[in-house]
């Protein structure tokens, strides 16, 4: 453990691979409430192997040409050098760490488990199916959200966003935006709702919902994405994608059917 200021800001600085991992990897899987602990130690080994992997490669460069880095043996048994060669050293330092935060983010984004079983409905409903139908890729997407609340009534409108809490309790919120639309306990026809321009709808009052993604035009890239064996895109014209059905979504007792 570093003992003196200097060691401490080197050591959280090696620490910059984990950090990055982590917030790469929360894009991508539900808010989990983990410990402390477990949060330090995952930061702690992904910043050990990353720093590790790219300290040996840069020890294998420098065995190959030891001209073209800085005197590591100059660097341990001389003050002076450190001195003398501040730039280049920093300068190498930076590129080795900036490096190993690099292969940290990548770690993260080629990490794809699918542990459906551990992940809420809302989740499947709302990232993952919409990710692997590439929903997302154009700008111009939609979800659709029809709520069926325990009143009997049903609001409908497009998902703004959603808790990303991965406990399915009555503590999470959905977002509805756009043309909002509400049809009461016992009536038979909807009313829209223009003066809302967003409706929040909590967990614990839907019985069940259904999920329309509608996938646009405009892609964000301008490069067309690959084409889905199936799902959207397969049968039918990019502006429709077939709906899931989620149910139970108050008490986290239903799932969500993708139909894939």
């Amino acid at each position: 453990m570093p003992t003196n200021l200097t060691g401490l800001v080197l050591f959280l600085t090696l620490l910059a691979p984990g950090f990055v991992y982590q917030h790469r990897h929360a894009r991508d899987v539900p808010a989990y409430e983990r410990s402390a602990l477990a949060e330090t130690a995952g930061i702690v080994l992904v910043s050990v192997l990353a720093d590790w992997v790219v300290g040996v490669a840069f020890l294998l460069f420098a065995h190959l040409a030891p001209h073209a880095v800085p005197d590591l043996r100059a660097l341990r048994g001389d003050p002076g050098y450190l001195t003398r060669n501040a730039l280049s050293v920093a300068l190498w330092g930076a590129g080795l760490l900036g490096l190993a935060t690099v292969l940290g983010y990548g770690l993260a984004a080629v990490r794809r488990v699918d542990n459906r079983a551990e992940r809420p409905g809302w989740w499947w409903a709302f990232q993952a199916y919409p990710a692997r139908h590439r929903i997302h890729d154009y700008v111009d997407s939609r979800i659709y959200v029809g709520c069926q609340l325990r009143d009997g009534s049903h609001v409908a409108g497009t998902l703004l966003s959603h808790s990303r809490l991965s406990a399915e309790t009555g503590d999470r919120d959905l977002l509805l935006r756009g043309e909002v639309r509400l049809r009461a306990g016992g009536a038979t026809e909807e009313t829209a709702l223009p003066d809302a321009h967003v409706m929040i709808v909590s967990a614990r009052d839907i019985v069940w919902m259904t999920v329309t993604y509608s996938r646009g035009t405009v892609l964000k890239n301008g490069v067309p994405p690959p084409a889905s064996p199936s799902g959207p895109g397969s049968t039918t014209a990019p502006g429709q994608a077939r709906a899931a059905t989620l149910t139970a979504g108050g008490d986290g007792e239903g799932g969500v059917g993708d139909g894939a």
